[in-house]
């Protein structure tokens, strides 16, 4: 076998969903396409909303750049870890794409809170590790955080029984810091929080007795998707291809009617079933 020179995190962005079941969740999609339904559907018996999780898996590389292996628990020493952060009520409203000039008079949200005041506003309970297989329980919550003084759950890690990693979002709470604040917007709203997080995700790996570089990931916490077997007709993926097709990426020489344009077709057909 060739020798592992480094690691690399897959997926490179992990989408975990928020869900107010208080224990039951499922693994998040893993291929392209919509996957069946989990065991038991995507509710809990309560009809509460389970919680999405996403999976991320560890590959070890040769000096080619080329895959030798997923390692699991059964082959190295893994140590995951992870910060999910909620800086949403200290950045700027969301009203278009930071991007674009259109946006330089983009206002700050809870402008009124000025100073170190802002501090307060980010809820950050700080990064988690985790080891082994099959792990967890309250030391591995991102449940430390505060929005003004408030302690909000954010999620939590854990292992499967392969020892790859789990991470979990919040359970769908939005609130503001003080009774009384009505939202008023569909965001935006001054004075109030969500669950909803983002942040990076590493891993410590060794192989043999010795250390081996590992390429970080990052992980998403969202809100449910409500239509889990509707694939939007444009995709993040196609947003990326697009902009990297632009410089490094080189372009498809022959486009295929099957990969490249019936998707589309078929996914502006599907659409005809959801209110975007």
């Amino acid at each position: 076998m060739d020798a592992i020179t480094h690691c690399k995190i897959h997926p490179a962005v992990g989408i975990a969903r928020v869900g107010n079941s208080p224990d039951e969740f499922f693994i998040g999609p893993e291929l392209p396409y919509p996957t069946p339904a989990p065991a038991g559907g995507y509710k809990d018996g309560a009809g509460r909303l389970k919680r999405q999780a996403a999976r991320f898996r560890l590959f070890g590389y040769n000096a080619a750049g080329d895959v030798v292996q997923e390692l699991t628990a059964d082959d190295a020493q893994i140590t995951w870890t992870a910060h999910l952060a909620n800086r949403k009520a200290a950045w700027y409203n969301f009203e278009l794409a930071m991007d674009i000039p259109e946006a330089k008079p983009c206002a700050r949200r809870n402008a009124r809170v000025s100073g170190p005041d802002r501090a307060r506003l980010v809820i950050d309970p700080g990064s988690r590790s985790i080891a082994g297989k099959g792990q967890s329980g309250p030391a591995f919550q991102f449940d430390t955080g505060q929005f003004f003084g408030k302690p909000i759950y954010l999620g939590e890690l854990r292992t499967d029984e392969a020892g790859h990693l789990l991470v979990l979002g919040g359970r769908g709470a939005s609130a503001p810091a003080e009774p009384g604040h009505t939202a008023y917007t569909f965001a935006n709203n001054d004075g109030w929080h969500d669950d909803v997080a983002d942040g990076p995700v590493s891993a410590q790996v060794t192989i043999g007795g010795q250390d081996v570089p590992v390429e970080p990931a990052w992980v998403v916490t969202a809100p449910p998707n409500y239509a889990p077997d509707i694939v939007t007709f444009q995709t993040m993926y196609d947003l990326i291809v697009d902009s990297f097709q632009n410089s490094w990426l080189p372009p498809v020489p022959m486009p295929s009617f099957t990969d490249h344009v019936l998707p589309i077709l078929q996914q502006l057909s599907d659409a005809q079933w959801v209110n975007f």
